[in-house]
């Protein structure tokens, strides 16, 4: 690995072997890893196709024991939520399965089911991920994670309005629609990005929340686009035609990373997250936040398509109608770049309409950086590299 100081040689860890980093020029500062060997792939248009300024979460058709559903596709999240209703009965989850539970502490919703390796079928891709299959919702003020029974103590269980304080129309919705809308608060620090929460819809198809996002609390075990068995009937396990890692457009996501799919795209190489021992369990990538052209903040980036506001922490407090620019991954060498307005959540969707990208109000982030919510993918294009570790954005041409 030591050729001369104007070529960047790197090893990537592929998905079943290792391949090599082209030498590329110390000119480009953000290349994207050869994969030249990996053609394995398919790609899974969103079942809301329609939806072309991502008003909406993106949506993709599976089925679960054979049974369609339409499942929101979160990359703020890491993790699959299905009812249980959906072929899982009492007797298979008590005996093949690990009791647990998704507790949101902001607003004290709790998901309550068992832990099971599930298989999905994703449009002709069959995957699978330790699924949390929910038996039951319940607001639950007083609950601790660390009760040992997975579950909310009878005299707890309170009104649903209870959870949120007051007990309006918006107040009553459960930790299933809220996030949906941009009503949850983000809370990262305390896990409240696992994915339980369905997305709206107008269908009578049964629905799920499919949690893809890293660095999201989870390990990648709960990813089901991290634990792809075969495409279209062919077998991607020790294959090195495949490579684990996902592309988002704006009509869907290619499954599998190829040289195709991921031509234009300028990339960072990923640190593990902090704290894992897992060889695929990535942490956020860099980015820098600018308030109102003041000092540059260095954070971590997140482009969440479960929600249309965004968080934000930079150097300053912003305020409405402060500029607030995010620059991937760093402020000198940036290949993603976007900027917006600060808008409170009470004047949601009426300042800053005529740009693509801004959110429908912004918050605080409680870590330095920016989750700019799915307003971004309007202007950029996304990939995420599983087995090396490699974030990458393509900026959209129109």
């Amino acid at each position: 690995m030591h050729k001369t100081a104007a070529l960047i040689t790197a090893t990537l860890l592929a998905g079943r072997g290792a391949e090599a980093l082209p030498m590329t020029p110390l000119a480009n500062p953000n290349p994207v890893p050869a994969y030249c060997p990996f053609t394995q792939t398919k790609f899974l248009p969103f079942y809301n196709s329609g939806n072309k300024e991502w008003t909406d979460a993106p949506t993709l058709s599976i089925s679960v024991n054979g049974i369609p559903l339409i499942a929101t596709m979160d990359t703020g999240s890491t993790g699959i939520v299905i009812d249980s209703k959906y072929g899982f009965n009492t007797t298979y989850l008590t005996s093949k399965c690990t009791i647990g539970h998704v507790f949101y502490t902001s607003s004290h919703w709790l998901q309550e089911g068992y832990w099971c390796d599930t298989d999905v079928n994703v449009g002709g891709v069959v995957t699978s991920a330790l699924a949390l299959i929910r038996t039951n919702e319940v607001c639950c003020p007083a609950f601790s994670d660390s009760n040992e029974n997975h579950r909310c103590p009878t005299a707890d269980r309170e009104k649903a309005c209870v959870c949120k304080g007051t007990c309006t129309s918006a107040a009553s919705q459960s930790a299933l629609t809220r996030r949906a809308t941009g009503d949850e608060d983000e809370d990262e620090e305390d896990g409240e990005d696992i994915a339980t929460i369905e997305a709206r819809q107008t269908t009578t198809v049964g629905k799920a929340y499919m949690g893809i996002g890293f660095a999201r609390g989870n390990p990648p075990t709960h990813n089901l686009f991290m634990n792809i068995k075969s495409i279209d009937g062919v077998s991607v396990v020790d294959s090195s035609k495949f490579r684990t890692g996902y592309v988002i457009n704006s009509t869907g996501v290619w499954l599998g990373i190829t040289k195709a799919n991921t031509a234009g795209f300028k990339a960072v190489k990923l640190n593990l997250r902090e704290g894992s021992t897992e060889s695929r369990d990535w942490g956020e990538p860099p980015c820098d936040v600018q308030i109102n052209n003041g000092t540059w903040a260095t954070g971590t980036f997140l482009a969440d398509t479960g929600i249309p506001n965004a968080y934000v922490k930079g150097d300053v407090s912003h305020k409405e109608g402060n500029e607030i620019t995010i620059r991937i991954p760093n402020p000198s060498t940036p290949f993603g770049e976007v900027g917006f307005l600060s808008v409170p959540k009470a004047k949601s969707g009426t300042i800053g309409t005529n740009n693509p990208v801004q959110p429908t109000w912004v918050g605080t982030r409680s870590i330095l950086g920016v989750n700019t919510g799915r307003k971004f993918y309007n202007g950029y294009d996304l990939y995420f590299d599983g087995d090396g570790g490699y974030f990458g954005l393509r900026k959209k041409s129109n």
